[in-house]
C-alpha cells in the first residue's frame, strides 16, 4: 500500500529536525571536549594549567615588591613630604595600578597623619613613590612607613624601556637649593610623560631631600635640562644623588 503523500512530507520534516537535533548535539559535545584556555587542564601544548602555547603567556612566580628605605621630609609651615624607593624583582611583570598608604607616626609610635594614593608598577623598576603638601598641624613626624597593596593586578609586559638618562648633573645651594639635571633620550623615536624624582643623600647614604617634576616630552636623540627645587638651603652640603625616570610602560599603544 503506497505512503499518503502527506505522511512522507511529515517525515520527511521529522528527520531534518532529528539531523538538526542530532548536529546540535554533536557540536554542543564538541565544544565541551576541546581544550580551551579556561578548562583548568594543562592541555593543547600549555606550558601551565590555562597558560602558554596557546593561552596567554604564563606569569610565573610572582615576586613581592621591596621596599628599600621610606622616611618623612620637613618643609616650611608644619608640612611634611613622604617618599618611598621601591623595587620590583619581577623582570617582565608590571601593573597598571598599584594602591599605596603612606603613615606618618610621631612621638611614642602614634600615628599622627595618613596619605592614599596610587601609581603603576613597570618590570624590573627601581621608583620613588613621593607625596608632598602633608599635613602634620603641630605634631612633629618620627619615622613614615608605605604600605603597598598585596595583590595588584600583574600583567606580563615585554615592552622596550625608553633609552632616557642622565646625561649630566649640578647641584647649588645659594641663594636656594637646586639641582640641574640634562636628561637624554638616546633613542629615536619621543618619549612622552616622563616622571623624574630627585634624591639627595648625606655621608652616611640617607636620603635627605627630595624633589619630583614631570616632562611632557623628549624628542629622539636629543636632550633636556630639568631643575629640582627646595626652599630653603641646606645646612651641610649633599654627599651623592640619584634621579629616578620613568614612564608608564602598562598603557596600550
Amino acid at each position: 500500500m503506497p505512503i499518503p503523500w502527506t505522511v512522507k512530507k511529515q517525515l520527511t520534516y521529522l528527520s531534518v529536525l532529528a539531523l538538526f537535533v542530532a548536529g546540535a548535539l554533536f557540536f554542543a559535545w564538541l565544544s565541551a571536549t576541546k581544550p580551551t584556555c579556561f578548562d583548568n587542564k594543562q592541555n593543547q601544548g600549555e606550558e601551565n594549567i590555562d597558560c602558554g602555547g596557546p593561552c596567554e603567556a604564563c606569569l610565573g612566580e610572582i615576586r613581592n615588591l621591596i621596599v628599600v628605605w621610606s622616611k618623612e621630609f620637613k618643609l616650611e609651615g608644619g608640612e611634611y613630604e613622604a617618599a618611598a624607593l621601591v623595587k620590583n624583582p619581577n623582570l617582565f611583570l608590571g601593573a597598571p595600578s598599584l594602591k599605596y598608604r603612606f603613615k606618618i607616626y610621631g612621638d611614642n609610635n602614634i600615628l599622627i597623619a595618613v596619605r592614599e594614593g596610587e601609581t603603576f608598577i613597570n618590570p624590573g623598576e627601581q621608583y620613588v613613590i613621593f607625596e608632598s603638601g602633608i599635613d602634620t598641624g603641630e605634631r612633629v613626624p618620627k619615622s613614615a612607613f608605605i604600605e603597598l597593596e598585596e595583590n595588584p593586578e600583574w600583567e606580563r609586559i615585554e615592552k622596550e624601556i625608553p633609552q632616557i638618562v642622565v646625561s649630566g648633573k649640578e647641584f647649588f645651594n645659594e641663594p636656594y637649593p637646586r639641582l640641574m639635571v640634562d636628561i637624554s633620550n638616546k633613542s629615536v623615536f619621543p618619549v612622552s610623560d616622563i616622571s623624574a624624582v630627585a634624591v639627595l643623600y648625606d655621608g652616611d647614604g640617607n636620603a635627605k631631600a627630595v624633589s619630583s617634576t614631570k616632562i611632557k616630552s623628549i624628542e629622539g636623540d636629543s636632550s633636556r635640562r630639568i631643575v629640582f627645587t627646595w626652599p630653603s638651603p641646606f645646612p651641610e652640603e649633599y654627599s651623592s644623588s640619584d634621579v629616578f625616570l620613568r614612564t608608564n610602560l602598562t598603557l596600550e599603544d
